[in-house]
């Protein structure tokens, strides 16, 4: 089932036994791994990942910042919500956010670019076209705004 590409996307899992560090909660680099599953859930839900696929196009995660608000530890159970919050130019903003009995445990702002065939600039309309909307941005927060900012300062 196709979902639109402003949804809510949820990805529910739980802690295991060798996801925790030595100080008993889920390691730093797990969740970039379920930020990298939850991506890929929501490319192949909204028909991105055929789509973009299919046209030579490869996601790459350019930026990805967390916030660690409460640790998640064995056994708990946890939910992952990915939202596209908005794009510019060739880059698209997604917000990730981890939750558990109803509290945020850890938010994860990431920066993707699609990349195509022989160094293609892909940009969000082409990457709209491609999945047959027409969608304008939300507004970007003024701190996005300066990452999207120091990522296009950087390329320079």
């Amino acid at each position: 089932m196709h979902t639109s590409l402003m949804d809510l996307h949820i990805v529910r899992s739980a802690v295991w036994l060798g996801d925790q560090d030595p100080m008993g909660h889920m390691t730093n680099s797990r969740y970039s791994s379920f930020t990298d599953l939850a991506i890929m859930n929501y490319m192949g839900r909204t028909g991105a990942l055929k789509a973009f696929r299919k046209r030579g196009w490869l996601p790459v995660i350019q930026y990805e910042s967390f916030a660690y608000l409460r640790m998640l530890r064995y056994p708990q159970k946890f939910e992952v919500h990915t939202r596209l919050i908005g794009w510019e130019d060739t880059r698209l903003v997604f917000q990730h956010t981890f939750l558990s009995g109803g509290r945020v445990h850890a938010e994860s702002t990431m920066i993707a670019r699609l990349t195509g065939r022989k160094k293609l600039r892909v940009t969000a309309d082409m990457a709209m076209e491609a999945l047959g909307v027409t969608l304008d941005s939300p507004p970007l927060a003024p701190h996005v705004q300066a990452l999207l900012e120091d990522l296009r300062s950087a390329a320079t």
